[in-house]
């Protein structure tokens, strides 16, 4: 089976549907989504309606997304996105809340696991460090557990990280288990600018990730007339 894999999409509607229609090019059989569908971005709702028009879907939520619906106090998050999460309360219809706020934080298949964050803090871990994957470990039940949170595409395995520094492909041969985070769609991090997701082959065990390129500056004059941070609109432009 063929997986894309997506996670952080963060309100921005450019960025996933630069992504989405990249991925109708790769023949894939069912889409996993490894959280955060909103937060930061211009178009919660618009990003939102994606996801639900995807299929079939895996997903998970994150902590943005439970923010956004009332159900995570946002003092813990950064004045920033304190005030982009206000906004973006305001802007969800009821319906999307509601369908955010039923969102599981974790989801179990047969052969992979989706969470936001980590096995053990589904919400609030951010994993970088093989120290965090061997925590973890004893954790991992599926053969692949996919995760979001640090915007960072990455693959753990026991014998230590990969991290993806632009599209590639990756084998996957060993009889292990995997952490992997396909980067961040709406707000990458690892300084590439370019929307950022997973193909995943669980019969051949290759993962193939790819940039994607999107109308960046479209986003921004969104977040400006939204009157969003502008530390946040910026960053776009940086990856960072």
């Amino acid at each position: 089976m063929r997986y894309a894999v997506i996670a952080d999409i963060h309100g921005n509607s450019e960025a996933l549907n630069a992504v989405i229609e990249h991925l109708k090019g790769c023949s894939v059989d069912g889409y996993i989504i490894a959280g955060d569908i909103v937060g930061y971005g211009p178009n919660p709702n618009e990003c939102v309606e994606t996801v639900r028009s995807l299929y079939p879907l895996w997903i998970a939520v994150g902590n943005y997304d439970w923010a956004a619906c009332g159900l995570k106090d946002i003092t813990w998050f950064n004045e920033y996105s304190q005030k982009s999460l206000i906004w973006t309360r305001r802007q969800l219809t009821e319906q999307n809340q509601i369908y955010l706020s039923e969102l599981p934080k974790m989801m179990v298949h047969s052969c992979f696991t989706i969470v936001h964050g980590s096995l053990r803090d589904p919400l609030g871990e951010y994993i970088f460090t093989h120290q965090q994957y061997q925590e973890n470990a004893p954790l991992l039940k599926t053969t692949y557990t996919f995760v979001g949170h640090s915007h960072i595409p990455f693959v753990f395995a026991s014998s230590g990280v990969h991290i993806f520094r632009s599209s590639e492909d990756l084998s996957l041969e060993r009889d292990d288990k995997y952490i992997i985070n396909p980067g961040s769609v709406g707000q990458p991090r690892d300084g590439d600018p370019r929307a950022s997701c997973a193909v995943i082959d669980t019969t051949t065990k290759w993962i193939n990730l790819y940039r994607v390129e999107y109308d960046v500056q479209k986003t921004q004059e969104k977040m400006r007339a939204a009157r969003l941070p502008g530390f946040l609109i910026e960053r776009l432009s940086w990856g960072r």
